[in-house]
């Protein structure tokens, strides 16, 4: 495949579409200066306009209805003051004086409303061409029910390029929304030279039409995506936590679209640690009054830890120190998401301030680390229903009243007949009736406490569904629709149902009382994520034995050797 010729689009950045689109204007009409640097820099909707219409194979125009390009140069000090200033100077006719601004016009009445077809959220026409596979028609359940078929498809990528070397090696899953699968490039030899992974997602007409769930003109999950991967360095901590993508394909006709993902070989979290809990973790945690049998001779019951002791030794529980390294790498995602950068709290202006809302064990993945005694690196995935806000038209001389209300919360909440104890109570609408607040970090530190105490359970009392307390006689979801109260207090006590969960016996208390603090009901009455790394990194501080351990227990992570890469890809995959 020939290189791509770096003078053409698609570009990253948005700068190169306004070079060359000024380009031609100034060739046709403005042959003898160039005014680019003083409109790109002084210029915010034209820095805008361009902004959301990167990655695009052919040149937008330049912004339709405004005449950005002078009849005259700007001075060198224009350009000095664009750079500096970020604003444009007036305009300056032949002689180089500048021209005084003109009195505003009198108001004009607002123009009539129009629907437009296709919708202005949609792309531009004109659309790139869909592709026919076979699959287009597929729903996901027969595509899970038959994932070859999927498999032996091309992978589309665009701008379209020669496939013949690309195979499908792996079918990964499918979901309410979309499936996944592992592609593999594959040199003359047949030697698996490149892998990443497609995820599909097919959308029903409701849904495609829906504009909540696009962002500039591309479905939400991408723009996300993008977002990310606009300032990604994995050098830095934090990105490296965060999925990365190569790129997308929208079918518009179809109603679908595909992303590309660098392959996190070691699987997820949930698959990785599919024997929590184990079933002799299960039984050696039941207490004598709950078994159906006896227990065995050699077993003695602990009263201090609530398990039976075998040849005196306690059962074995994941160990601490690993669990710090899921919780740290969890908020250090979530810190790139909502604050662009690691160990801050300020995003910087312009920045989208992204909640993810769907940090759950099936959604964290595995690199497996390059040398021996290393941990892996966790890496947060899915943004299927991760947001951020979308701008509001100025509303001046409205009252608050009068006003729509804001997107977040309505736009993102369950509705009142669905209930997920994984998600945080702010989540759901009913919640939102009683205790009206916006989602963002503070809910994904929620998510990030339900992993972590399912880890500080070892998946003991249903923990997987989300995590439960005591509540008077009762035992209930954390989640649910009343004000339960502090789950974590200041004291450094919890209302945790011990008996439910006895593992929490087994971990150091000041890790016990971050989670249960980052589970409590009130938002306000969470930790930030900054807070969350602190305490962990002081917790480790002053317990060396647990901050050098590296034993990862019942943590399966493993590499793919079949689908290594420098491997043959194997003759017998379909």
């Amino acid at each position: 495949m020939s290189p791509r010729d770096p003078r053409r689009p698609p570009w990253k950045a948005a700068k190169p579409y306004f070079k060359h689109d000024a380009q031609d204007f100034k060739d046709a009409h403005r042959p003898h200066w160039t005014p680019i640097e003083t409109i790109w820099f002084g210029d915010q909707d034209t820095r805008n306009y361009y902004t959301a219409r990167k990655n695009r194979k052919t040149l937008p125009g330049l912004p339709p209805g405004r005449d950005i390009i002078p009849s005259h140069p700007y001075s060198p000090q224009d350009v000095a003051d664009a750079k500096a200033n970020r604003v444009l100077s007036l305009r300056r006719d032949a002689a180089g004086n500048q021209i005084p601004s003109m009195p505003a016009a009198p108001p004009l009445p607002p123009p009539r409303p129009r629907n437009h077809y296709p919708y202005d959220f949609w792309p531009r026409e004109p659309w790139d061409p869909d592709p026919s596979d076979g699959t287009e028609a597929m729903k996901l359940e027969e595509i899970g029910n038959n994932p070859n078929v999927w498999l032996q498809a091309l992978p589309h990528q665009w701008p379209v390029r020669d496939e013949a070397n690309m195979r499908g090696a792996k079918w990964l899953g499918n979901g309410a929304y979309g499936c996944a699968g592992l592609w593999c490039q594959v040199s003359a030899t047949n030697t698996i030279e490149r892998r990443f992974v497609i995820k599909e997602a097919k959308l029903k007409r409701g849904h495609w039409r829906d504009p909540i769930l696009w962002r500039d003109q591309v479905p939400r999950e991408i723009r996300i995506h993008q977002v990310v991967d606009e300032h990604r360095d994995n050098t830095t901590g934090g990105h490296r936590n965060l999925a990365q993508h190569y790129g997308y394909r929208l079918m518009m006709r179809q109603r679908r679209y595909r992303i590309y993902l660098n392959y996190y070989e070691g699987g997820d979290l949930s698959a990785a640690l599919r024997n929590l809990p184990s079933p002799e973790l299960e039984d050696r945690y039941t207490r004598p009054q709950k078994r159906q049998h006896p227990a065995p001779e050699e077993w003695n019951w602990d009263f201090d830890f609530l398990c039976y002791r075998k040849d005196d030794l306690l059962p074995q529980v994941l160990p601490e120190r690993l669990i710090c390294e899921i919780v740290d790498s969890l908020a250090a995602a979530c810190q790139i998401l909502h604050f662009g950068q690691v160990d801050s709290e300020v995003a910087p202006e312009g920045t989208h301030r992204v909640t993810h809302c769907d940090i759950k064990p099936d959604n964290i993945f595995i690199q497996p680390p390059e040398k021996y005694g290393e941990f892996p690196t966790f890496v947060l995935s899915d943004y299927g229903i991760g947001f951020f806000v979308h701008e509001r038209r100025d509303a001046d001389g409205i009252a608050p009243g009068l006003r729509a209300p804001p997107d977040n919360p309505d736009e993102y909440v369950f509705q009142d007949s669905q209930f997920d104890g994984r998600y945080a109570p702010e989540t759901f609408e009913k919640v939102q009736k009683i205790n009206p607040r916006p989602l963002g970090e503070r809910t994904d530190v929620w998510q990030i406490g339900a992993v972590f105490f399912w880890l500080l359970t070892n998946g003991l009392g249903g923990s997987v569904d989300g995590p439960k307390c005591a509540y008077g006689n009762w035992l209930v979801y954390i989640s649910d629709a009343f004000d339960i109260g502090r789950v974590g207090k200041d004291d450094g006590t919890d209302i945790f149902y011990e008996k439910n969960c006895a593992t929490l016996l087994r971990y150091s208390p000041a890790l016990r009382n971050l989670c249960a603090r980052c589970l409590n009901w009130n938002p306000d009455d969470r930790p930030s994520l900054a807070k969350i790394r602190q305490e962990i990194r002081e917790h480790l501080d002053a317990h060396p034995e647990v901050r050098d351990d590296r034993d990862m227990g019942i943590l399966d992570v493993r590499r793919d050797d079949v689908f290594a890469i420098g491997a043959p890809f194997p003759a017998n995959v379909p």
